[in-house]
């Protein structure tokens, strides 16, 4: 009977990922003819709806053939290229594909699209950065918090166009793109590009603060937003700019990330997939009702074939198309192991040095098998890496509270921050941490949730006129550890979102980039940068093994809980890192250095005003001024 549910089959529930991977889905396009084709299992009739403006009212209608897995199909001859498509279930639903590479405004209507026809020049032949993993710094940021603020100088504000644009400024200092540049970062980390639903695309008729989101609420995981297009009007315009943002960053030698939410969709009964395929793309609960892991009303079942499929031929979309260098997955907890390790084998037979990493956890229980799930320490090597909350709040303390850190006076915290420093491997049996290889650990102490750490010290210390020294204390932390360095937007020059602690819908006043902030905390930012320069420059960093972590990193036992002082050593160079959390200046005996160092000479190549170089007399104790972090190259200095 027309509109009658189907029940999934156990032909089709059991069908593997290897069965299916190679089904080709989605509208396939060529000049003489596109195919339709969509799984639909608990559907009894699809048609195709289909005509030449998303407006129009009346649009032909073609009944699909369904095959023996779920999959409907219909050909239509001829060229369909920018035609506007849904689907019919059952005479009673319209859906957009789940397949779209693009859309109508506001996600509407799927298009038909010769992607060929939207490559920039130079595009399609140009080679990508070769930034290898354990090169990676990487730099949070949205598209639209970078540019849409008047102080950017950005003519695209707010848009995939506005970080391509070089050579803006704000009275003297570098914004946009530029900023990125600047600070030598090699991978920037994008807030999600993906089709989202939460805002109206056609901006137009809104000041930005009234129409913003983060984008954590996918409609569409192949099409790329329209509210960041130019012409949200036109289907390809999104395609475009996207690309040519990618290429401007590839150009200036930096990897591009995007960040993915394939853990959850925004809508639940009504959304393309569950609509297509009624119980099949969410795990649900016995009461029919949907598991709620994500916290947001739902999570996807990533281990059914068609669900892995859709993840995975999406992420090697981003990756061919667009050239994305690397994936963040939001709640990667909820995305079973198995997903991920075939996702990562694919995705490096596109790229070698495509990087992926995400959160390893949930919010909320979820009916996923747990030795299925990503939670940290799931990493262990399997060649993914996961944000490291350890070495996070043993830095500053708790997300969102007043709870203090290492760096505000915790000094009990002092092994967690030396686990950190290390890569959070088993270094010995004091230090033992979750990772098997310092590549698995994302090192930061904030990104875009929670509060920012301007906030968070703001709050969290007891006098707050030095702030600056503190945050310079968590820079050379998260930089001169073991692992990948990550920070958020406008970490370098104090941002604050007002201590607004999740921001996602929060208006562009609370989110946005305030360039002048650049300006007034220009110390701030050239130390980020020193750092950046300096971590560059020893090549021990770019260790990752935890043998020859252990080989080529010593810490000077039996001092004080503020002090925290290691030595790096490679055939390359040796250096001593030392750092001062206490609010007094510190003295280390000159015996107990030489001890250590085992070095005739000592040069200070990085202090709290950033890179330097000092010459240190070997017949005084060495003085470390108060929340410092020093650097010294032991033996004859070369370069810094």
């Amino acid at each position: 009977m027309i509109g009658t549910k189907i029940k999934i089959g156990d032909r089709i529930k059991n069908l593997t990922y290897d069965e299916i991977k190679d089904e080709k889905l989605g509208a396939i396009y060529s000049k003489d003819k596109t195919i339709f084709r969509v799984f639909s299992p608990t559907s009894v009739t699809l048609d195709l709806l289909i005509s030449d403006d998303y407006l129009k009212v009346r649009r032909n209608k073609y009944q699909m053939v369904r095959n023996e897995i779920g999959i409907y199909e219909i050909t239509l001859e001829g060229d369909y290229n920018g035609y506007y498509y849904n689907y019919l279930v059952d005479n009673k639903y319209e859906v957009t594909d789940p397949y779209s590479f693009t859309a109508s405004i506001n996600s509407l209507s799927s298009v038909v699209v010769d992607v060929k026809e939207t490559d920039p020049s130079g595009f399609r032949e140009e080679k990508i950065p070769q930034n290898l993993e354990e090169d990676a710094i990487i730099y949070e940021m949205s598209v639209k918090n970078y540019t849409a603020d008047r102080s950017s100088g950005i003519k695209n504000k707010g848009k995939f166009l506005g970080l391509t644009e070089e050579g803006s400024s704000f009275e003297g200092v570098s914004t946009g793109i530029d900023n990125v540049k600047e600070l030598g970062v090699s991978h920037v980390q994008l807030l999600p590009l993906y089709d989202f639903i939460s805002v109206d695309e056609d901006d137009s008729c809104f000041f930005d603060d009234d129409n913003y989101n983060w984008g954590y609420d996918p409609e569409l995981y192949f099409a790329p937003e329209g509210s960041y297009a130019t012409d949200p009007y036109d289907p390809t315009s999104r395609i475009k700019d996207a690309k040519k943002m990618i290429q401007t960053f590839h150009r200036n030698n930096i990897s591009v990330v995007m960040d993915v939410v394939y853990n959850h969709t925004f809508k639940s009964y009504d959304s393309n997939l569950h609509t297509l395929a009624r119980g099949y793309y969410h795990r649900m609960n016995e009461d029919g009702s949907f598991s709620n892991g994500s916290g947001v009303g739902n999570e996807v079942k990533s281990e059914n074939a068609f669900t892995r499929k859709l993840i995975i031929d999406s992420l090697c979309h981003w990756a061919r198309e667009y050239k994305v260098d690397g994936f963040r997955f939001d709640l990667m907890a909820l995305i079973d192991i198995d997903t991920i390790k075939i996702a990562l084998r694919e995705l490096k037979k596109i790229n070698p040095n495509i990087i992926i990493y995400g959160e390893p956890w949930m919010a909320f229980y979820s009916p996923l098998p747990l030795d299925k799930q990503i939670l940290k320490g799931a990493q262990r090597s399997n060649s993914f890496g996961v944000f490291n909350d350890d070495f996070r709040d043993a830095i500053k303390g708790d997300v969102n509270g007043y709870e203090k850190g290492y760096i505000q006076g915790i000094f009990s915290n002092k092994i967690k921050i030396e686990t950190g420093i290390a890569g959070s491997i088993h270094y010995d049996d004091k230090r033992i941490g979750f990772a098997d290889d310092a590549n698995e650990t994302i090192n930061y102490f904030n990104c875009h949730d929670n509060l920012i750490i301007y906030d968070k010290l703001a709050i969290s210390l007891n006098d707050s006129r030095d702030i600056d020294s503190y945050i310079k204390l968590a820079l050379g932390l998260i930089f001169l550890s073991f692992g990948k360095p990550f920070i958020y937007e406008g970490n370098e020059f104090n941002h604050s979102k007002n201590n607004d602690a999740n921001s996602y819908r929060s208006p562009l006043s609370i989110n946005s980039i305030k360039w002048e902030d650049k300006l007034n905390n220009i110390d701030i930012f050239n130390y980020t940068k020193d750092l950046i320069k300096l971590r560059k420059s020893i090549d021990i960093f770019k260790m990752t093994k935890a043998s020859d972590i252990r080989k080529s990193l010593a810490f000077m036992e039996n001092i004080e809980e503020s002090l925290i002082i290691y030595k790096l050593e490679s055939k390359k160079g040796k250096y001593l890192v030392a750092i001062n959390a206490s609010v007094d200046e510190k003295l280390i005996d000159r015996k107990k250095l030489d001890e250590f160092v085992q070095v005739n000479k000592i040069s200070k190549i990085f202090a709290k005003r950033g890179i330097s170089k000092i010459d240190i007399n070997l017949e005084e104790d060495l003085i470390l001024e108060n929340k410092s972090v020093n650097v010294f190259k032991l033996g004859e200095v070369n370069g810094l």
